[in-house]
């Protein structure tokens, strides 16, 4: 995969801001990986917390972070099945490319 790019026309960014409630929403995004995606909507969203249990993955998403952005991105190694997030911390959910 090195050398690819996935979705430079941004494809999958406007379609899921056509369709989710993430403009300025609180975002938890589950299996965030390199932070490909969560970088790419950071922009709009008021902020986001990235989980992913790949320790080496979440250490190279966390060093990509644009200085812009740092406020508003938290990457943090975690899973789906066992979250620290108290009921009610996000507005919505993430959980692409995770399977």
């Amino acid at each position: 995969m090195r050398g690819l790019r996935i979705d430079p026309e941004r494809t999958e960014v406007r379609r899921l801001l056509r369709h989710a409630p993430l403009r300025g929403a609180r975002v938890l995004e589950v299996g965030c990986g390199d932070g490909r995606l969560t970088r790419r909507i950071a922009g709009v969203v008021g902020s986001i917390v990235a989980i992913d249990p790949d320790e080496a993955a979440i250490a190279r998403a966390s060093r990509r972070v644009p200085a812009g952005l740092r406020g508003r991105i938290h990457f943090q190694v975690g899973s789906g099945e066992a979250m620290p997030f108290p009921a009610h911390s996000f507005d919505a959910v993430l959980f692409s490319w995770s399977l």
